[in-house]
This record gives C-alpha cells, sequence and structure tokens, in this order.
C-alpha cells in the first residue's frame, strides 16, 4: 500500500491550482471547483512547519498552524468519505 502525499494540481477545466492528498504514483485529481480532471504540477519548495510544530519550545504560531492544516485536512478526508466510502478524491474513477 502506497502512501499518500500532498501535490499540487493544475485543471483542465478551471485551470485553478489545488492541492490533493494522493499517492505518488497519481498524476492526476479531481478539482474541487469544477470537478474536472486536473493534471499534477511541480510544487514549490515548502518548509515543513508541522515537523517544527512537534519539536519542544515549539512557537505558538507553529503549533497554531499545525492545527490549522490538521483540521482542514481532516474536514477533506471526511467530505471524501461520506462521498465515496473512501479517503481518495479519485475512488469514483
Amino acid at each position: 500500500m502506497s502512501k499518500l502525499m500532498f501535490f499540487d494540481f493544475l485543471c483542465d477545466g478551471c485551470k485553478q491550482q489545488f492541492e490533493d492528498m494522493v499517492k505518488p504514483e497519481e498524476h492526476q485529481a479531481l478539482c474541487p471547483n469544477c470537478h474536472a480532471v486536473g493534471q499534477r504540477i511541480i510544487s514549490s519548495v515548502r518548509i515543513d512547519r508541522s515537523a517544527i510544530a512537534l519539536t519542544a519550545g515549539a512557537s505558538p504560531e507553529s503549533i497554531a498552524h499545525f492545527d490549522r492544516i490538521h483540521q482542514q485536512q481532516r474536514k477533506i478526508e471526511e467530505k471524501s468519505y461520506a462521498e465515496h466510502r473512501s479517503y481518495s478524491s479519485l475512488s469514483g474513477r
């Protein structure tokens, strides 16, 4: 079983950039805006603030960021599960 990771995508329909959690071998995801297929694009470098938040002496800002991202991802996963009985956004395909 592959680990899920965040990747950036560009929608073929509305041209909106979005982020989704998919397996590394998947190169497409459904756009949350128009539900057209989006193609994976090269992402900019990111600082892993989640890892910083889990270290001793983490700043309140890092901890708040970690909590916010965790809550957002949980809502995405709960919505996907409610709609498709799966945590993947591509489960209907």
